[in-house]
């Protein structure tokens, strides 16, 4: 914000802080919903980002963003970086999140494995069985499988859901098996202690060694002070399925401008600032730039902490973040996507928790793909 004011004081910036969550997306919507003095918001989840821009809650960016030179790869198609809604562009993301897999160090080389710098879902699965011992589960969960086969609009096919496709019921069936065998963290657990959310401590304190994850929780692995631990991690990328290596992280951490503000050249000043010079702050949280316009330096100073060697593999973390170029499969269709997500949600916990065969879990979530996706087009 301070650089924001430097660069054009005759601007004045109000932070204001809605927490990325259930009760934080809800607050915000009723917010930009009831008129409140919102001229500049941050979406992150798919969701949400699909009712917000079809709810009228987005501002038409498209102009702006084609007569800017610097701005104009945001009009790509081929790796979108931007949310287009019935050909306009309302929203921009501002981070590049790619996944990779962490190692502990410590207990990768006591359990004599080599670190990976190309593998297949087959030998993450293997790896997870060698690294599992009586203390440390092997992998907190399993890589979203039909992501990493299929790419971006994985969901969809034609006005139907894809959920027919070989590869959900694929990804469904190894997360139970791998929790069934012990190599996987129980389930039950994870909804318990809401891991799907908290890993990082489980990860510190041993309880799992596989961290499939991405750079937003880097911030947690530097600072030993609030999260103590003896041991550095490395880097491996997001395992292949049947020789396809969508990667399974996204463009992400969409910037979008409320319609209604009446601040509309202050709010596109903020977003052109944000998303340039203003980025490089923002690699402390982990967060890479969506237009790349930071060193290899910059981001290891501004993503690892004052010591990075002391906690990173620095060689692995050049070879899979700055050297490698993941395909990364952003999603441009959200028809019914809040339903489905939910669908998806409820049937893989009900999966992995052994209540449901995957076969039978699938199909579910096919059946109710369908329905939101036909109810939702139907609509005006």
């Amino acid at each position: 914000m301070k650089a924001f004011r430097a660069k054009y004081p005759q601007y004045d910036v109000e932070y204001t802080r809605f927490v990325n969550d259930d009760r934080g997306n809800l607050k915000l919507d009723t917010a930009l919903q009831g008129g409140v003095d919102i001229d500049v918001y941050f979406t992150y989840s798919q969701g949400a980002l699909a009712l917000r821009a079809g709810s009228g809650l987005a501002a038409d960016l498209t102009e702006w963003v084609s007569a800017d030179p610097e701005l104009k790869v945001f009009l790509d198609t081929e790796q979108p970086r931007a949310y287009l809604d019935n050909g306009k562009v309302k929203a921009l993301a501002t981070a590049r999140e790619p996944f990779f897999v962490l190692f502990n160090e410590k207990l990768r080389q006591q359990g004599g494995v080599e670190l990976p710098h190309a593998w297949t879902i087959d030998d993450f699965r293997a790896t997870a069985k060698r690294l599992t011992t009586d203390k440390t589960v092997g992998v907190y969960s399993v890589p979203d499988v039909a992501r990493i086969a299929l790419g971006p609009n994985y969901w969809y096919d034609g006005n139907r859901s894809n959920f027919g496709d070989p590869h959900f019921e694929q990804w469904f069936r190894l997360g139970r098996e791998m929790i069934a065998d012990g190599t996987a963290f129980p389930w039950t657990e994870v909804l318990a202690r809401h891991l799907d959310a908290y890993q990082q401590n489980s990860f510190l304190s041993e309880e799992f060694h596989l961290w499939s994850t991405a750079p937003f929780n880097l911030r947690y692995l530097y600072d030993a002070k609030k999260y103590p631990h003896d041991f550095k991690v490395a880097f491996a990328p997001a395992p292949t399925v049947d020789g396809r290596d969508w990667n399974g992280g996204s463009f992400s951490n969409f910037i979008m401008v409320n319609p209604k503000s009446p601040k509309r050249e202050a709010a596109l000043a903020f977003v052109k600032f944000w998303l340039t010079e203003g980025a490089t702050p923002m690699l402390k949280g982990g967060k890479l730039p969506a237009l790349g316009n930071v060193t290899d330096e910059q981001i290891v100073a501004g993503m690892l902490g004052k010591e990075p060697e002391k906690y990173f593999d620095l060689d692995s973390f050049r070879r899979v973040v700055l050297e490698a170029d993941p395909k990364l499969a952003t999603d441009t269709r959200l028809t019914g996507f809040p339903e489905i997500t939910l669908a998806v949600k409820q049937q893989r916990d009900l999966c992995w928790l052994g209540e449901k065969d995957p076969g039978v879990a699938i199909r579910e979530v096919r059946r109710l793909a369908d329905a939101a996706i036909a109810r939702n087009e139907r609509r005006p």
